[in-house]
C-alpha cells in the first residue's frame, strides 16, 4: 500500500530542516498515521535519496515452520504441567490421607500416578529439545523473538496460566472465608500456584526481552535445571510411591482374586439361604463364575466346615496392602503365598476396597 502523499511532502520537508526522525515518527503516530505506513513513506524517502531500493528481507515463509514449532512447545508444555499437577495431587492425597476420601477414589490414585508419569517421562524430555531448538535458531536470528505467530500464541499460553493462577487464588480465598481450609488443600493450591505462576512470569518476561542476550541464555539455562530438578524429584517420588512394573500387576492380580473370592461368598450366601442352611458341596454349584486364579488358573479352594462355617483359599503373591492406597478391610487381610479366609455364610461378608476392574 502506498503511503499519503501528504505524509510523503511533510517527511521531505521534515528531515530537510534536520528534525530528528524518531520525532517525526512520534508526530505522525500521534495524530492517527498507522505506524507501517509512515515507515513505509520515510523507506521511498531513502530510497530517492540513495538511489538504491531498499532490499526486502527473504524467508517469509518460515512462518509455518514458526508456528509448528510453537503449537509443539505449548502443547507439550499443557501435556507436562497437567502430568505433573495431577501426580502431586495423588502424592499429597496419599500423604495427607483424609478419612472422608477413602475407598475408589483414593484407589484411582493408582491409576493416575501411573499415568502422570508416562506424560512427564515423554512430555517433558520433548519440551526442552523442541525449546532449545528454538532458542537456538533465535540466538542465530534475533529477529525471530519479534516474530508475530510467536507472541500471538505466547499470549495465548499466558491466558490461559494467568485464569488458572486466578482462579487457584479465588477458590483458596473461599475455602479459607468459610473456614474449610486444609492442608490438603493448601498444599494443592501451592501446586497449581508454583506451576501457573512460573509458566506465566517466565514467557511473560520472555515477551518484555527483544534480544538473545547472554542474560536471556541464564535465564533460560536456570529456568530449565529448576523445572528439570522439580520433573525429576517428582517422577521418583512417583515411582517410589508406585513400586515396579511388576508389583503394580502383583496387585492387580491379588486385588481381582479378592474380588472375585468377595463374589463367591456372595454365592454361597445366596445358596445358604435358598437351601435352608445348608453349604454347596463344591464350587462347582456355581456355574458362569471365576472359580480359577485369574494367572495360574489353579481353582480356588474351597472348605466346608461346621454349620455355617467354611473357607476360601487361594494363592497371592504379595502381601495385602502392598502398594494399596487404603488399606483392606480385616476379614480381607493376606500374608504373600497360599492363604485361606475364615467365612461364615450366615454373616454378610464384608466387601474389600480394591482397585475397580478394567
Amino acid at each position: 500500500m502506498a503511503p499519503d502523499p501528504r505524509i510523503a511532502v511533510l517527511i521531505e520537508k521534515a528531515l530537510d530542516a534536520g528534525i530528528p526522525q524518531e520525532a517525526l515518527v512520534g508526530v505522525l503516530t500521534a495524530h492517527g498515521w498507522p505506524e507501517r505506513e509512515v515507515y513505509e513513506a520515510l523507506a521511498q524517502h531513502y530510497e530517492r535519496v540513495t538511489g538504491v531500493a531498499i532490499p526486502h528481507r527473504t524467508g517469509g515463509g518460515a512462518s509455518a515452520k514458526e508456528a509448528f514449532f510453537y503449537l509443539l512447545i505449548f502443547a507439550t508444555l499443557a501435556t507436562w504441567t497437567i502430568g505433573f499437577g495431577y501426580l502431586a495431587f495423588a502424592l499429597i492425597d496419599r500423604w495427607l490421607a483424609d478419612p472422608l476420601f477413602t475407598g475408589y477414589r483414593q484407589a484411582w490414585d493408582t491409576y493416575t500416578i501411573t499415568s502422570c508419569l508416562a506424560s512427564l517421562i515423554v512430555a517433558f524430555p520433548l519440551y526442552l529439545l523442541i525449546s532449545r531448538a528454538v532458542i537456538r535458531e533465535a540466538v542465530a536470528d534475533p529477529g525471530k523473538l519479534d516474530s508475530p505467530v510467536r507472541k500471538w500464541l505466547t499470549y495465548m499460553a499466558l491466558v490461559v496460566a494467568a485464569g488458572f493462577f486466578m482462579g487457584d487464588l479465588i477458590t483458596a480465598l473461599t475455602y479459607l472465608l468459610r473456614g474449610e481450609l486444609t492442608s490438603r488443600f493448601l498444599a494443592k493450591s501451592l501446586v497449581v500456584l508454583a506451576l501457573s505462576g512460573g509458566v506465566f512470569f517466565y514467557y511473560f518476561g520472555g515477551l518484555r526481552k527483544t534480544d538473545a542476550s547472554p542474560v536471556r541464555a541464564n535465564r533460560d539455562r536456570i529456568m530449565a535445571a529448576v523445572s528439570s530438578a522439580l520433573v525429576a524429584l517428582i517422577v521418583i517420588l512417583g515411582f517410589l510411591q508406585l513400586g515396579a512394573p511388576q508389583t503394580q500387576r502383583d496387585t492387580r492380580a491379588d486385588s481381582q482374586r479378592v474380588r472375585e473370592l468377595f463374589q463367591l461368598t456372595i454365592q454361597i450366601e445366596n445358596y445358604w439361604t435358598a437351601r435352608n442352611s445348608q453349604l454347596p458341596p463344591s464350587l462347582n454349584a456355581f456355574p458362569g463364575r471365576a472359580r480359577a486364579d485369574p494367572v495360574s488358573h489353579v481353582p480356588y479352594q474351597y472348605l466346608p466346615g461346621q454349620g455355617s462355617q467354611y473357607q476360601l483359599c487361594a494363592t497371592f503373591a504379595l502381601s495385602s496392602n502392598t502398594g494399596q492406597p487404603t488399606p483392606a478391610p480385616d476379614a480381607w487381610v493376606h500374608p504373600a503365598g497360599h492363604h485361606c479366609f475364615s467365612l461364615d455364610a450366615a454373616m454378610q461378608a464384608q466387601p474389600p476396597i480394591q482397585l475397580p476392574a478394567d
